[in-house]
């Protein structure tokens, strides 16, 4: 960071903390523990957590159930819980279970009340991490899209903007009754439930908004269900993001790179008493597209974890997170922005370098943190579920080729809904009601005929990356992070503009993210175009796609193709090389399982679960916007039995994002 930037932050950081340290008085006592009737609470004097008047420890694992096939919730709890880890936490992502206004879903893979009774009969305690914003490199942080509404209507997200909370308010009123029922007190696993998340990096600190959460939540499970907030330890985090009142424990999130003393003896000055606990400590990190695979040494990762294990400031509570990462199945990844306004999508694979690999194998990661636990935490070790812990199944099923074509001149068949604009500058996706996936523009009405062979395109505002093409042809890509976003195209008839939203910024103060081509769009040759048409085009339905016959000259990008497969045995889990393609997104039998970008990685393979295959013949289909092999016969995918994460860059820094 800019030597200026960090003295300016500091500043800034320190303006915050001596207004805060004016207003600010710590508690003459803390809250006393709730009535008999009540199972779990916390102990102010011993700096402890109590579960029927018995002190209670833990160690627990980030899992998120909404980065795994359903039908392999058990198989991953089990293998957390047999590392001796004896809470799952989960965050709850609010646009999985209303992706649009009133539309709720929590049916399968969104059956989050499956997921925690799972837990329970596995004998996990479970925090849950409602929001109703996450993070979590899910895309827009967890919130859906139309709670940004649209460009002109100007909504403060995270914040005490009414429109904002009347969506929070409903969606709240739809979850929060559905976990009452599995809270400990009630004979449930849940024993913490979070308050926002990492409100302090979003630099709204808007009070009346935690308030309002804190009501809210305590309206819906109870005055006596343990609330908590989670935020860097950063001197800004602290100021903004904790609550500071109505029994709100402050918690702070810090990976191996930190000590714990330092931060904790911080967070002290803002919390006096109560249990010290890292609800984030980082056993790997995440990955960006066009970047190194991020990993962490288990020697690194393993001294600062026993570091607190046997921390002489008392009782440390640790939360790894990610214990298992999973899959940014779908649309749903997120993106960071750095410092220089680089916009950093993240890949498919949310692998994390986590002790469970993304397709839930057992690492040496694992092992030592399992042995660290039963050496320093015995009591809440469990011996009998080791043997019950097994790797998966792989296997390589060869080459798909790809022999039916929905071509780029058709794609229009897969579209929704269908809008005219007049003006310069087109609609969002937010505009149009459109979460994921793509918008297609075109101009409204013919271009006239240009003098020159060859024409400069602008656009001013791509998000996040526009391809081009010219009665029909690939000509060029325009991405948010060029420099220039310019591009030189032909003479053309037709002039088509295929806008993807590669993941909405889930973190920080950008998350106000609206997608689609946000600015005007120029041509050199002087034509301006005052109209334009739009055909959304989400995906989300690949069989209604009518596929034809490939022929050699139809091989043209823009468009999806299609081959089918054979599984003869019990199904295993496989990975698709990518290595002629270029950009898209792949399904297999109508479930999209992610986007690629070999030649961009660090993934270069995307992993299909087994319970996603069935015995006899499959399906997989390719969206590819880019470039297609030259030679007929390199028009395949191939199923490998083994993931290819990327090239590797070891133990990363803590990365902050602003």
């Amino acid at each position: 960071m800019d030597r200026k930037l960090q003295l300016l932050l500091l500043a800034v950081g320190f303006v915050f903390f001596v207004s805060y340290l004016n207003d600010f008085q710590p508690p003459s006592s803390f809250p006393s523990p709730p009535s008999s009737s009540s199972k779990f609470h916390i102990d102010y004097i011993r700096n402890v957590f109590m579960l029927d008047g018995k002190q209670f420890d833990y160690v627990s694992g980030s899992l998120h159930y909404f980065r795994v096939p359903h039908q392999l919730w058990y198989d991953r709890l089990l293998k957390l819980r047999a590392s001796g880890i004896n809470v799952v936490s989960t965050y709850v992502p609010w646009n999985l279970h209303e992706p649009h206004v009133n539309h709720f879903n929590f049916e399968q893979d969104a059956d989050l009340t499956n997921f925690i009774q799972i837990a329970h009969e596995l004998g996990l305690y479970v925090n849950i991490r409602p929001g109703p914003y996450i993070c979590s490199e899910w895309e827009l942080g967890g919130l859906p899209y139309f709670t940004l509404g649209t460009p002109a209507d100007n909504i403060t997200l995270r914040s005490s903007d009414e429109r904002f909370l009347l969506h929070v308010e409903r969606y709240f009123g739809v979850l929060l009754p559905r976990l009452k029922p599995h809270l400990i007190q009630n004979g449930g696993p849940i024993i913490l439930v979070q308050v926002e998340n990492e409100y302090g990096s979003s630099r709204t600190c808007d009070s009346p908004y935690k308030d309002f959460l804190v009501s809210l939540i305590r309206h819906h499970l109870g005055d006596e269900v343990v609330l908590y907030t989670a935020d860097g330890w950063d001197l800004h985090h602290l100021v903004c993001g904790p609550v500071h009142k109505d029994g709100v424990l402050t918690t702070i999130n810090f990976g191996p790179n930190s000590k714990h003393h330092p931060a904790f003896t911080r967070m002290r000055y803002f919390q006096k008493g109560g249990p010290l606990v890292n609800s984030e400590y980082y056993p790997g990190w995440l990955d960006h597209w066009g970047e190194p695979h991020q990993t962490k040494s288990n020697e690194l990762v393993l001294r600062e974890f026993t570091n607190m294990l046997t921390s002489t400031m008392g009782v440390i509570y640790v939360n790894f997170y990610m214990f298992f990462g999973g899959t940014n199945f779908g649309f749903y990844n997120g993106a960071n922005m750095a410092v220089e306004a680089k916009y950093q999508p993240d890949p498919t694979s949310y692998d994390y370098d986590a002790p469970l690999t993304e397709c839930g194998d057992v690492t040496s990661k694992y092992y030592a943190i399992r042995d660290a636990i039963k050496k320093h935490r015995p009591m809440i070790f469990d011996e009998s579920l080791l043997s019950k812990v097994h790797n998966s199944t792989k296997k390589a099923y060869g080459k798909v080729y790809l022999e039916k074509i929905l071509p780029f001149t058709s794609i229009k068949e897969l579209s929704t809904s269908t809008f005219t604009t007049q003006g310069p500058t087109p609609l969002t996706f937010e505009d149009v009601k459109q979460d994921f996936g793509y918008v297609l523009y075109e101009p409204g009405f013919s271009i006239p005929s240009q003098s020159d062979n060859e024409i400069e395109l602008k656009i001013d505002k791509p998000r996040d990356r526009v391809t081009v093409y010219t009665d029909g042809k690939f000509v060029g890509a325009i991405y948010r992070n060029d420099k220039i976003r310019k591009l030189k195209i032909p003479k053309f008839e037709r002039l088509s503009l295929l806008a993807e939203n590669m993941g909405r910024i889930n973190y920080g103060p950008h998350i106000h993210d609206f997608k689609g081509i946000l600015g005007d769009i120029k041509l050199s040759s002087g034509a301006r175009v005052t109209s334009w048409k739009m055909w959304t085009l989400p995906l989300n339905n690949t069989k209604s796609a009518n596929f034809r016959s490939l022929h050699q000259d139809h091989t043209e990008p823009g468009c999806l193709l299609q081959g089918t497969f054979q599984v003869d045995s019990n199904p295993a889990d496989t990975w698709i090389k990518m290595d002629w393609f270029t950009k898209g997104v792949i399904f297999v039998n109508n479930r999209n399982v992610g986007r690629y970008w070999p030649k961009e990685g660090p993934q270069r393979h995307i992993y299909v679960p087994a319970v996603w295959l069935r015995r006899g013949s499959n399906t997989l289909t390719l969206f590819e916007s880019d470039a297609l092999p030259n030679n007929r016969m390199n028009l395949f995918v191939e199923l490998v039995d083994h993931p290819d994460l990327g090239g590797v860059k070891t133990d990363l820094l803590n990365v902050k994002y602003f």
